[in-house]
């Protein structure tokens, strides 16, 4: 390597240090220090940090590297004979050795840091901070000069091994690895033709977080909901909605089979107990299950294994047993469960294949239907804006032609035809250029639906049958 590759590679190598503690900052929610981290090193925003990488993953794969090399766990940081905040400048200009006195603090050892650890300690001083496997985010944003965002739930920050034994604590970092830290940026305004499923997880969720006074008693919000339908109605959109709409509130676990259940005897039971315990830790919170009836099948069938029997016998008690029950105060003084409040949520296909005391308890039991005419005309609207300079009479015989569509099929129809749009754009032209979408023509968007097909007609029958035999109805 010549000596302009071996500078250049420094200076990568250093700037992607630099980006990742200004990323790292980000997600601790230690704005003003990631802002003088900025302004000091001139980062701008031509680089980011990329979506498989954060320092907490470097972290461990280190410590994984050197217990496979060595057999023991790397020692990071010592303890010295000394105590309180560290001065200016240490660590960085100044080497510190093992006895050193210290300078004392400015303002009598006070400062501003120790101030904002004790507010997201909620009230309690953190002496170190970890953020376990999981609670780092999926997805990193540019890192810019532009206006800083609140972290979101703080509360994340307090570190699992105080309220964990050594025994349980590889299992809670493991449940950690369903945590949904970044922001999924969708809005209950791009969802349409929902509305009654919609207000039933405002009802469940948000409502109490806002007037908590008023949900008392009797009155308590919903513990479980499950939303059925037929694939491609919106069911995992609604999740992704609630966990975009509260991520500054409350903690979204989004699990699956892969999480919870374990090939070990026993340990399947031992992490829907974990997920429970960190998700009370963390409350208020949400558990979303997304194709629920492959963890709650029937129990009386011939091909049960009894391990799997094990594990639905302890979600079971978790979800309503001699702990998990509904806490009704006598007094209507306050919601008892507030502290410890865990909301689940779960979607399906398949109904009628649940274990039915999972069904008992859910308390809602909402059936996601096909899109009406209107919800198919505001959603293909969404979609394609153009639209809406049609004719009255061009809009209804696309609406006609998705009769018994999903929502989905809607998408994909719109989707294909802008495909048509571009392919129209590349044929004219060789040059790439931007596309217009007010050129797109009626008749061009009907032949895009007259290409599909409904593929979920029947199922939907029999999702409304099994909801009128077992599901909650909703009245306007």
């Amino acid at each position: 390597m010549s000596f302009e590759q071996d500078r250049r590679s420094i200076y990568e190598r250093r700037r992607n240090i630099l980006y990742l503690v200004a990323n790292y900052l980000t997600t601790m929610g230690l704005h003003q220090t990631r802002q003088a981290l900025v302004d000091e090193t001139q980062l701008t925003s031509e680089f980011e940090v990329c979506d498989n990488i954060d320092l907490d993953t470097i972290y461990q794969d280190f410590c994984s590297y050197f217990l496979l090399k060595f057999g023991k766990q790397p020692r990071i940081v010592k303890r010295t004979d000394t105590m309180g905040l560290l001065p200016p400048g240490a660590g960085s200009v100044q080497r510190k050795y093992s006895g050193a006195r210290r300078k004392p603090l400015p303002n009598g050892g006070k400062s501003e840091g120790k101030e904002s650890l004790l507010a997201l300690g909620a009230g309690e001083e953190i002496p170190s901070l970890r953020i376990t496997a999981g609670m780092v985010s999926d997805q990193v944003g540019p890192v810019s000069e532009g206006p800083l965002v609140p972290a979101a739930n703080p509360k994340l920050l307090i570190r699992l091994q105080d309220h964990f034994t050594s025994e349980w604590k590889d299992l809670a970092e493991e449940v950690c690895r369903d945590l949904i830290r970044k922001d999924l940026r969708q809005r209950w305004h791009q969802v349409k033709g929902l509305e009654g499923p919609i207000q039933v997880l405002k009802e469940s969720v948000i409502a109490p977080l806002e007037h908590p006074e008023l949900f008392v008693g009797l009155a308590q919000p919903w513990r479980c909901v499950l939303l059925h339908g037929a694939p491609g109605t919106g069911k995992t959109l609604l999740a992704r909605t609630l966990c975009s709409e509260t991520r500054e509130s409350v903690t979204f676990f989004s699990t699956s089979a892969s999480t919870l259940i374990s090939k070990w005897r026993g340990e399947s039971e031992k992490l829907i107990r974990v997920l429970y315990e960190v998700a009370k830790f963390y409350a208020p919170s949400i558990i979303f299950i997304d194709e629920f009836d492959s963890l709650a099948s029937r129990r009386d069938t011939i091909r049960e294994h009894e391990a799997s029997k094990r594990f639905k016998n302890e979600f079971l008690a978790l979800i309503d047993g001699l702990e998990g029950g509904e806490n009704v105060p006598s007094t209507g003084s306050g919601n008892g469960g507030e502290k410890d409040r865990v909301f689940l949520l779960a979607s399906t296909n398949l109904p009628w294949e649940i274990d039915p005391a999972f069904l008992r308890r859910f308390e809602r039991k909402i059936l996601v239907d096909l899109p009406t005419a209107d919800g198919r005309k505001e959603l293909i609207e969404h979609l394609l804006p153009a639209v809406r300079s049609w004719t009255e009479q061009e809009m209804q015989q696309i609406v006609s032609l998705s009769e018994n569509w999903t929502g989905d099929e809607v998408r994909l129809a719109c989707k294909e035809a802008s495909m048509m749009l571009l392919r129209e754009k590349m044929g004219e032209t060789s040059k790439c250029a931007k596309i217009d979408p007010d050129a797109l023509q009626f008749p061009m968007l009907r032949r895009a639906f007259e290409q599909l097909r409904p593929g979920c007609a029947e199922l939907a029958q029999k999702h409304r049958d099994w909801s009128q035999r077992y599901g909650t109805q909703l009245f306007d």
